[in-house]
């Protein structure tokens, strides 16, 4: 978090602390985690999916499902394509606004996306492919840096390309106009291996004073935020994963299994290397060609994710306990993320190509950065560092470019 909030904690701190000692309890503990639940709350990304048409509704929902305590840098609105998608969009943000749920000017930017995947109102993790969708997603200023235009996405994703310090992974979202994949060599596609993303179905646009005005791209880059692992060190994580797999497997239990097992993987793969960090941030882009087309059944990758990484249902959280990460992604028109070794841009419904069985079906990249280190480190593509923060990088594959009937799934804690 920023000096000047940490400064702030601090006064909340000692002002809880005396709070406890003049009631006769436990200073340490009581107020440490009253700390931590206004820390979580102040950088918590949360994501709503509201799969209805009716305006009216969609308000209702918002109003009693988004708890904003955060200094919102963004507001981010996937959406499907509809009738009036762009009025209903624009009438949305304005009554959230006046209402109270998000401030007043804050930044909102719209994509059209060939499909939905979240968590509804009433808890329930699903996939819009057809028919209406909104997704709202509240980016906080301490956690997500959004830049729009192929200018302003090049520069974050070459403050990538250099590993910075400060910066965990770097989500992308294009559409067919934009040129940000096209490097010196000419090469489509081809980046640092913690940027991740996919090609949006029509139109990027931040929306303001009524008008939407359109960009070729947008990026966020998730920036490093210390929280407390078990076992009392600083740390920020992120863990990405292209799913592959099932391509060779005709069957529908088959392509289910492998599914689960990958998200599993994933999970256990992120618990391990940030040391019990907590994810907040689950963002996740689909091949168009992948869901119900291909899996005979709906919002599969969808419900994986719910049982994964959070309760599914309308199960209240614990005292005391954190709420389940923000579920949030898109279908998309090809997917970029850690390479995996024959994937192409063929988004083939029944499978993709008709190669070896032998191709491997994920590729990973992790990054995990201390706080408390004070000499610089190397990660794994080699890179040096800075003083200040360690980090440990060590990424499967060296590069994501843009992939074909794939799922990747981009984990932030």
């Amino acid at each position: 978090m920023a000096t000047v909030a940490e400064e702030i904690l601090g006064h909340v701190l000692e002002f809880l602390r005396a709070v406890d000692i003049a009631r006769g309890r436990c200073a340490s503990r009581g107020s440490n985690q009253r700390a931590a639940g206004i820390v979580a709350a102040a950088t918590r990304v949360e994501a709503l999916l509201l799969n209805t048409t009716d305006l009216d509704t969609m308000i209702d929902h918002a109003c009693d499902n988004l708890r904003v305590q955060c200094q919102p840098g963004c507001v981010l609105l996937l959406h499907t394509r509809f009738r009036r998608h762009a009025a209903v969009t624009q009438d949305l943000m304005k009554a959230l606004e006046e209402k109270g749920v998000v401030q007043k000017g804050v930044r909102v930017v719209r994509v059209q996306t060939f499909g939905l995947l979240g968590r509804t109102a009433g808890g329930h993790m699903m996939e819009v492919e057809e028919g209406a969708g909104v997704l709202l997603v509240v980016l906080p200023e301490a956690l997500a840096q959004v830049a729009l235009g192929d200018s302003a996405v090049v520069q974050q994703i070459d403050s990538a390309r250099r590993g910075s310090a400060d910066v965990l992974a770097t989500t992308l979202i294009f559409s067919d106009q934009s040129q940000v994949l096209e490097n010196e060599d000419g090469e489509d596609g081809i980046l640092p291996s913690n940027v991740f993303g996919g090609r949006s179905a029509g139109k990027i646009q931040e929306m303001k004073d009524g008008f939407g005005r359109e960009s070729p791209s947008m990026s966020i880059a998730w920036k490093r935020c210390a929280g407390t692992t078990p076992s009392g060190r600083s740390f920020s994580a992120a863990h990405l994963q292209t799913m592959a797999n099932g391509r060779f497997d005709p069957s529908k239990a088959g392509r289910r299994q492998s599914s689960e097992r990958l998200v599993q993987d994933q999970r256990r793969a992120f618990d391990s290397v940030s040391g019990g960090a907590t994810p907040g941030v689950v963002a996740v882009f689909a091949c168009n060609g992948r869901g119900l087309n291909w899996y005979h059944d709906q919002h599969v990758e969808a419900e994986i994710l719910g049982d994964v990484y959070g309760r599914r249902g309308q199960d209240a959280t614990p005292p005391g306990t954190q709420p389940p990460p923000a579920i949030f992604g898109m279908f998309c028109g090809g997917e970029l993320g850690p390479a995996v070794d024959g994937s192409s841009s063929d988004s083939d419904s029944d499978g993709g190509q008709q190669t070896s069985a032998c191709q491997p079906e994920s590729a990973s990249s992790w990054k995990v950065i201390s706080a408390s280190a004070t000499a610089p480190t190397q990660d794994g593509a080699g890179s040096s560092r800075s003083p200040g923060a360690a980090v440990a990088e060590q990424p499967q594959v060296t590069v994501s470019k843009l992939q074909g009937f794939t799922t990747i799934v981009g984990v932030i804690g």
